[in-house]
């Protein structure tokens, strides 16, 4: 059977590569930032704060980017299985509809 809708699968294939990007490049920045935040609070005083607030900031915008960009990968990563999981869905229902038009023809 030839495959149908192309371009879905390929939107499919795209969402769950940028997905599994976003997811990573969450993980990296989450981690670098928590890192950062941790040292002793000589870079956050090129931004103007001092130790403890930059302890805070790279702290509270390392866990934030950590939770909310994984989820976002997880999410787009979901939304491109969903589109494969309809085009499943159409396959199977198309070779029912099929299945059942030659058992019609056979009992007659």
């Amino acid at each position: 059977m030839k495959k149908r809708f192309k371009f879905l699968r390929t939107l499919a294939t795209i969402f769950k590569i940028l997905g599994i990007l976003l997811a990573a490049i969450a993980l990296v920045g989450g981690i670098i930032l928590i890192v950062l935040g941790l040292s002793n609070g000589s870079f956050w005083s090129y931004f103007g704060l001092d130790a403890s607030t930059g302890l805070t900031v790279g702290l509270g915008s390392g866990v934030l980017i950590l939770i909310c960009g994984i989820l976002c990968g997880l999410m787009l990563y979901g939304f491109g299985e969903m589109i494969y999981v309809f085009i499943s869905i159409e396959e199977n229902t198309y070779k029912t509809s099929v299945f059942l038009e030659e058992m019609q023809k056979d009992e007659e």
